[in-house]
């Protein structure tokens, strides 16, 4: 049986050609390139304790209020965390999740909506861990104090892709509550905790109202968010991926992969025209990693939106998995598409943040 290969187009004969429907004609890299923010705080810029004591850092067992007690700061969250309010109100507050396809399987996913960009760049934000030296050069989290997030949705440097950002406490700590980045400026000024130190990781780690909840299939219940602090309150979010959920920062920075929206190549009616909408299944350019990622990153949820004209025939049922599309390079950037299942496609500017479920029954 003679099996014909699928046939190739390179994005420099689609230009040669004259198409208007080219994808990205670079690597991927200029989509991640940003240097991150600056994990170090300025201290001197920020407040310090004065002779009555301290003024944010609370004393250890201290209670701490919910974010739920803030109605303004609630509905800023709500406003802003990319979720639909009317389908979790339906749904009893579980945000449910939807498949898409990637590397020739069905995948599930949840969508936390847009993804915030400077430019072409993804934005990221700090996730402060207090942590003990390991005596080896290392760190070991605590257990007895939650994590500090800077912001919240609808602030202006706000992201959930987090940058984990280790903070050594010193001999002076006595189990002080830091739950604001106040705070943690005032106990580097008292000496409780050291300077911040970058771990070179992140993870998607969105903040949701606190009667949110995560469908996770399996047989178990919707999962529960975690509470860190924020903002001086306890703020809740849901820490994703598991152990294959931290990620090395690529050169410093944030990866972003694509999406791909199918339309579909099959004319139906009378007179016969292709369908306008598209395929409610989108195809993921990274899949579920098999392992936990070593000093490269093999999974990122943010992705750029494709949008695909199917060529003549192909069904979008037909296709599962993005290299019966594309051809790429080694960093990810596309060099061709295949002429046998792609007619046309197009990059948009729509970047969102869409977590793939890498275990049935867990976030």
């Amino acid at each position: 049986m003679n099996v014909q290969a699928p046939r190739l187009l390179l994005v420099a004969a689609a230009l040669g050609a004259g198409c208007d429907a080219l994808g990205p004609l670079v690597d991927d890299d200029r989509y991640d390139a940003t240097p991150p923010i600056d994990a170090s705080l300025d201290v001197d810029a920020m407040a310090s304790p004065d002779a009555a004591g301290p003024r944010f850092v609370l004393p250890a067992g201290s209670a701490v209020p919910s974010v739920a007690d803030d109605a303004e700061l609630l509905t800023q969250i709500r406003l802003n965390d990319g979720l639909s309010d009317s389908a979790l109100a339906s749904n009893g507050g579980v945000l449910a999740r939807s498949a898409g396809k990637s590397g020739g399987a069905t995948v599930m996913y949840w969508n936390f909506g847009a993804a915030p960009m400077a430019g072409n760049f993804a934005v990221t934000a700090p996730l402060y861990v207090l942590v003990d030296s390991d005596g080896n050069g290392g760190w070991i989290p605590r257990t007895d104090h939650p994590y500090l997030i800077d912001s919240i949705p609808g602030d202006v440097r706000y992201a959930a892709i987090r940058r984990v950002v280790y903070v050594p406490v010193t001999t002076s700590y006595a189990g002080e509550l830091l739950t604001s980045v106040d705070a943690l400026a005032e106990a580097i000024s008292l000496g409780l905790v050291a300077e911040p130190v970058p771990a070179g990781t992140w993870r998607n780690m969105p903040v949701v109202p606190p009667d949110t909840k995560l469908e996770v299939g399996g047989g178990a219940p919707p999962a529960e968010p975690l509470e860190v602090y924020g903002r001086g309150y306890r703020v809740t979010l849901f820490p994703l991926g598991g152990d294959r959920g931290t990620q090395p920062l690529r050169n410093g920075s944030m990866p972003i992969g694509q999406e791909s929206r199918l339309f579909s190549g099959v004319a139906t009616g009378s007179p016969p025209t292709l369908p306008a909408n598209a395929d409610a299944q989108l195809v993921f350019q990274y899949g579920i990693p098999a392992a936990p990622p070593t000093t490269a990153f093999n999974y990122t949820p943010l992705v750029t939106q494709l949008d695909v004209r199917l060529a003549t025939g192909v069904a979008p049922a037909g296709i599962m998995s993005d290299a019966q599309l594309f051809a790429r390079s080694g960093t990810g950037g596309i060099t061709g598409h295949y002429l046998d299942t792609v007619a046309t496609y197009t990059l948009t500017t729509t970047v969102s943040n869409r977590q793939l479920q890498f275990q049935e029954g867990q976030p």
